[in-house]
């Protein structure tokens, strides 16, 4: 149990927070439990690593180089996207 006193004290700083940073008030304040992403680059990843066999024994090392740069650029578009979406709440 808080003491009065302690209460107003916590209630300012909470108020200076959500006039501060509206967007983390609002996911501090959130009571649901926020829901965990598909794990799109774990699966990416696994996918590459299970291809490259196959790639390199029937299209040669080109296709592996291909498919790394292409999962690269996939990746960070996730990631991205991941980071740019969480700001715009």
């Amino acid at each position: 149990m808080l003491e009065e006193k302690d209460r107003r004290v916590l209630a300012d700083i909470e108020q200076h927070l959500s006039a501060g940073d509206p967007a983390f008030a609002r996911r501090m304040r959130a009571d649901a439990v926020p829901a965990c992403p598909f794990p799109t680059v774990s699966m990416l990843c696994v996918g590459t690593f299970l291809s490259i066999p196959f790639l390199a024994l029937f299209l040669g090392p080109r296709a592996v180089l291909i498919l790394l740069t292409v999962t690269a650029v996939l990746v960070m578009t996730v990631l991205l996207s991941r980071s740019f979406g969480v700001d715009r709440r």
